[in-house]
């Protein structure tokens, strides 16, 4: 039997879409970007954030000037109701991605469990 794991992978694509999770994530992020100005300061953190990430990809550090910028605008962002909210369920769909991933790889844990030590505790 052949089976193509990639429509597999988007039926769960889809599904995701319909978890309580990820409806709470879509949720939280319309909260957001109702919030002009709160929006506006998130994708300025944002972006300043993945400018860092570049830089360090490239072998550079940013400047202590980037990291400050950074660190004001996360605190900035952080105290905001909509940006927690946000965060909340953020963490929630990654607990939930997290377990999936879990779950699918399995099979490879599985494969190798012979050569993996057991923890004080496993059978």
């Amino acid at each position: 039997m052949v089976v193509n794991i990639y429509d597999t992978a988007n039926e769960l694509s889809r599904q995701l879409r319909e978890t309580q999770e990820y409806q709470g994530l879509q949720k939280a992020f319309e909260a957001l970007k109702a919030d002009s100005a709160t929006f506006d300061t998130f994708k300025k953190f944002q972006q300043a954030q993945a400018d860092a990430q570049h830089k360090q990809m490239a072998g550079q550090q940013p400047s202590d000037d980037e990291i400050k910028k950074i660190q004001n605008l996360a605190k900035e962002v952080s105290g905001k109701k909509v940006v927690q909210d946000l965060m909340n369920q953020e963490r929630q769909v990654d607990s939930m991605l997290q377990q999936l991933n879990k779950t699918i790889t399995s099979p490879i844990q599985d494969l190798y469990s012979e050569v993996m030590p057991k923890m004080p505790g496993q059978e």
